[in-house]
This record gives C-alpha cells, sequence and structure tokens, in this order.
C-alpha cells in the first residue's frame, strides 16, 4: 500500500520565527508553523539554498521539547520536534518511518528567561496541533492526549536474544521524544508477566507495553483475566512492539493501522510510533475450556491435533532440527 500524499496546506501561519542552527550560528533559518503543518526554509543569498525548503507534517511528529543553554554563559535557548514520516528507503524499494529531528537555536534577546519562555512556547505549540492531527481508520480511536503512565514489559530472550538491544537502541529514545514516561520490567522466567499482572496494582498505570513475541501478551492477557476486577483491568489499553520471532499481532496491527507494510526493525519503529501517538483500538479475545478443567484466552489463533505436536516440538527441539524430521509426518 503507498502511503497517500497529504493536500497541501492552506492553514494560516500561526507563529513565525527566524533561528540559527544548533551547532552552526551561522546557519539561520525562518520557521514557521501552521495548523498542519511545521516548515522550514534556510536563509540564503544562495537561490538553491533559499529555494530548500522543508514541510513536516505534524501529523507524523511525536513530540517536541525546550531547554535552555548546557552553562550559564549561553544566554540562548533550544527546542527541537522529532518526525517519523514515510520516506523512501535508501536500498529498496518501498518507504518506512525514519527518524528526522529538527532543532533550533534562539537567542532573540540577551535574556536567558526570555528565550526559554519563547522556546517553550513554540514547543509547546508544536505539541499541540501534533496532538489535533487525527487521520483515522474506523475502529481507531485517539487516546487522551495527557502523559500516559506505562508499564513495559521485555523478554530479553525473544527474538534470539535482541528484544532489549532493540528497546535501547530505538523506542527508548522514541519514548523520551514523545515525553511518556515508562517503568521497564525485564521478565526472569516463564509466567512472570501473567504473576505480574495479576498481582500488581494496575492504577499506577494508564497502559501496559509488552516487547517481545506474542506468547509475553498471551501471559499478560491470561493474567489480566485471572484478577478478581478482571472486567475492569482487561479495559487497561495493551500494546505490543515486536521484539520477538513470531510478532504476528503486531504485524497485525501495523496493517489495521492502514500504514505501508515493512518487516524487522522498521515494523518495529513504526508500532513504536503507533504507542507515542496513543492510538486504541478493540480486539477480540477467544476464550477455550480445555479437557483438564482450566480456561485459558486467545487472541491470534488456536491449534490442536498435528499442528500443535509441530509447534511443540519446535519449541522443545528447535527449528532446524524440526525441519528436517516434518518429511516423517507427511
Amino acid at each position: 500500500m503507498e502511503p497517500r500524499e497529504a493536500p497541501p496546506d492552506t492553514s494560516p501561519v500561526t507563529l513565525y520565527g527566524e533561528f540559527t542552527a544548533i551547532g552552526n550560528r551561522k546557519v539561520k533559518y525562518a520557521v514557521s508553523l501552521t495548523e498542519k503543518e511545521l516548515i522550514v526554509q534556510r536563509l540564503s543569498c544562495s537561490p538553491v539554498q533559499r529555494n530548500n525548503k522543508v514541510q513536516l507534517n505534524l501529523e507524523d511528529c511525536v513530540g517536541s521539547r525546550a531547554h535552555g543553554g548546557e552553562d550559564h554563559s549561553d544566554t540562548a535557548a533550544y527546542f527541537t520536534a522529532y518526525f517519523y514520516p514515510q520516506r523512501k528507503r535508501w536500498m529498496s524499494s518501498g518507504t518506512s518511518r525514519q527518524r528526522v529531528e529538527q532543532g533550533f537555536r534562539l537567542a532573540t534577546l540577551r535574556d536567558p528567561r526570555y528565550n526559554l519562555e519563547e522556546a517553550e512556547k513554540w514547543a509547546r505549540a508544536v505539541r499541540e496541533r501534533s496532538a489535533r492531527q487525527h487521520n483515522l481508520r474506523d475502529g481507531l480511536v485517539m487516546s487522551e492526549p495527557s502523559r500516559r503512565r506505562m508499564l513495559l514489559l521485555v523478554n530479553p530472550q525473544s527474538g534470539r536474544g535482541q528484544a532489549l538491544s532493540l528497546y535501547n537502541t530505538h523506542i527508548q529514545k522514541m519514548l523520551q521524544e514523545a515525553e511518556l514516561p515508562h517503568s521497564l520490567v525485564i521478565t526472569e522466567r516463564q509466567n512472570h508477566a501473567r504473576e505480574l499482572v495479576r498481582d500488581t496494582n494496575l492504577s499506577q498505570w494508564d497502559a501496559l507495553v509488552i516487547m517481545s513475541g506474542d506468547g509475553l501478551l498471551f501471559e499478560v492477557i491470561n493474567g489480566l483475566l485471572e484478577r478478581h476486577d478482571w472486567e475492569e483491568a482487561i479495559r487497561t489499553p495493551l500494546a505490543i512492539l515486536p521484539g520477538g520471532s513470531g510478532n504476528a499481532l503486531a504485524a497485525s496491527v501495523h496493517h489495521y493501522s492502514g500504514a505501508t507494510p515493512v518487516f524487522g526493525e522498521e515494523l518495529l519503529i513504526s508500532c513504536g510510533f503507533l504507542l507515542c501517538k496513543g492510538l486504541v483500538s478493540r480486539m477480540d479475545l477467544v476464550s477455550i475450556h480445555l479437557s483438564s478443567g482450566s480456561r485459558v484466552f486467545s487472541f491470534l489463533s488456536l491449534a490442536w491435533g498435528f499442528v500443535a505436536d509441530v509447534d511443540m516440538r519446535v519449541r522443545s527441539t528447535g527449528m532446524l532440527e524440526q525441519l528436517a524430521s516434518l518429511s516423517g509426518h507427511w
């Protein structure tokens, strides 16, 4: 699915300023903010550079922040906006979400307090307008724009042991850019997540985020439904970030959002973007009563008989060994 080109932004400019680049005070930019875009144009005597205008859709923005100089001698203030627009891939066809950071130095006056107030005004305006940009499919709703406190569960064994590294490389940075506070829990054993969400006080969290394959989310859902207050607990928004070898639900959620199909780390970044934007949708569950008398809940698939035997053998003996012995079943 190719991304749809956004119509031209005809809304009026609500903020305008001329700032220098962070790290190079000789480079100056004219920056305009409309209801839908942040427009950046380099100020130069050269016609080529003067026509080099960047238009960033606020729909792709996850956050913006302002801060003062690092030492007392610097009276300037700074503001930075973080975007993840759809861009063409470097080495292959198609598009994927790619990080774009736009930062500026404000030194209108010698008064550092005034400069910081101005930078904060810009950062706040970018955040507020970004939060108002809705391009949602049927069934998708935007969560409340307030800061969401999240519990993030990572299975360090997922994805050939790379889940924690992927969190450190991509997700931690994205959540910081979006100013989303979260507590990280690294699971230590099977059913650790299940026991944790079953027994913890959920009122301190606005969302539960799972970074793993589909198995850890299975634990979390069944842990929630084992609580005495399960009817309320299951209303807690859940998020899945693909960090395992099987990421079928993350890919399904990504597809349902209408995004361009991607895989691997590109899928992780795109799902991280959905998390930062606070997009929420309802999901059906399947209730299964086993012959042992127990009850479990599934969200993706159900297998029994031959298919279940193959799956269990793959888990216990390893994929390569299992593939070598599959011929005996056919």
